[in-house]
């Protein structure tokens, strides 16, 4: 087996497990905004608007760090999976994925 490809396929999991940790960051930063936005401005902006908005935008933000977390494990657990398979791929499936539909041996 082609040590090079092995090495991509580590490569490129390992991208994507960054890149899934940088998106659970991103909901959770995301999250905190509106838990910050709910939190303060009922009690800065002193209307009953503000007041009723700021436990949605509460329960909004709640939602958003568990929908985070709830895909961040999910994906987590798919990058797993695929790493189980690294060096596994046959050549077929690699010449269709290169784009290489003939038959001649790479």
């Amino acid at each position: 087996m082609n040590t090079d490809l092995i090495l991509r396929e580590h490569l490129a999991i390992e991208r994507t497990r960054l890149a899934n940790e940088t998106t659970l960051l991103a909901y959770i930063r995301t999250g905190l905004y509106f838990l910050v936005a709910g939190s303060t401005l009922g009690q800065i902006v002193e209307t009953t608007f503000w007041s009723i908005a700021g436990t949605p935008l509460i329960v909004v933000g709640i939602l958003i760090m568990v929908a985070g977390v709830i895909r961040f494990l999910l994906i987590k657990k798919s990058i797993v999976m695929s790493r189980k398979n690294i060096g596994h791929s046959s050549a077929e499936f690699i010449r269709t994925v290169r784009g290489n539909n003939d038959l001649t041996p790479d």
